[in-house]
């Protein structure tokens, strides 16, 4: 079984090197899983819910985003920062840095984090 505290120090562990914060959020925006650095500007639930929205709009674009994809991953970029969204079992990872932060980075922290917690996540998510 998936432990919330452990959950939360595998998030934290991409905070770093400009990484603000990581969310795990199901496809409504719900906020399940939060690791990073709050402040006034960045709310975890408001960074989960426009994640959703634009993971959404994504889909309904007609884009099916699948596990050989290459193209999986979301990358955004922001006035204040920049964001990574990559599905992982039924839920969304996203990832929020800094604009000094690439998009490789970005793109390699969320692929590594998704791969990690594919398998646990998949055992407690149901679709």
């Amino acid at each position: 079984m998936l432990k919330p505290k452990v959950l939360t120090q595998v998030l934290n562990q991409a905070n770093s090197g400009g990484v603000r914060c990581t969310l795990l959020i199901n496809s409504e925006g719900a906020l399940l899983a939060y690791a990073g650095f709050e402040d006034r500007k960045n709310d975890g639930r408001t960074t989960a819910a426009l994640a959703s929205s634009i993971w959404s709009c994504f889909e309904k674009s007609g884009r099916q985003a699948t596990q050989s994809d290459n193209l999986n991953v979301i990358l955004i970029e922001c006035e204040d920062g920049n964001v990574a969204i990559k599905r992982v079992a039924n839920l969304l990872l996203c990832i929020y840095s800094d604009r000094e932060v690439g998009f490789g980075m970005l793109k390699a922290k969320a692929k590594a984090l998704a791969e990690y917690l594919e398998e646990p996540l998949q055992k407690i998510v149901t679709s």
